[in-house]
């Protein structure tokens, strides 16, 4: 199988995984622990909710919390899948927001904590270091939920618990 194949196959998990993060962010009021390390993730001001079958509808949702809205539940219940999210993450004083996208799995327009190196390599190399601590906390989720989704038993029933928490949302 060649790699454009894979892609396509395997597309759905960014969808999966947003919307399993914002389940997690829901019902642990945006608190986690990372490894050796305890963080919040919320999701902020900006979410798209997309069908996915063939006639693609979507659903952006502008509020301060926008998983938080009657919109973004009604669109769950119709079926739609998180596909796009701002998210703010916060270790510690540190705050990062920045944008999920969930078909391309890419983070995009992340804003960092402030700098504080006044020299330009080294800001350069603090700006880098602020990425990588952000690439690591989504990995470290993203490893989470595939422990979870590549196991049959317990993903059957983390799709009951979504299942649920969505129809009483």
């Amino acid at each position: 199988m060649d790699l454009i194949t894979k892609i396509n196959r395997t597309r759905f998990l960014g969808a999966e995984f947003l919307l399993w993060l914002w389940h997690r962010s829901d019902i642990q009021e945006g608190r986690f622990d990372g490894e050796g390390e305890s963080f919040e993730l919320y999701f902020d001001s900006r979410i798209v909710l997309e069908s996915l079958g063939e006639i693609r509808e979507q659903s952006v949702i502008k509020a301060e919390s926008p998983t938080d809205t009657p919109e973004a539940h009604e669109a769950l219940r119709t079926g739609k899948l998180p596909m796009e999210a701002k998210l703010r993450v916060l270790i510690g004083p540190n705050q990062w927001t920045t944008t999920f996208k969930a078909e391309a799995f890419q983070l995009s327009g992340t804003k960092v904590p402030a700098l504080l190196a006044k020299d330009e390599e080294e800001a350069l190399h603090e700006r880098l270091h602020l990425m990588e601590e952000l690439e690591g906390v989504i990995e470290a989720l993203y490893r989470q939920f595939l422990d979870q989704r590549l196991d049959d038993d317990t993903w059957r029933e983390q799709v009951t618990v979504l299942r649920d928490w969505v129809a009483k949302s």
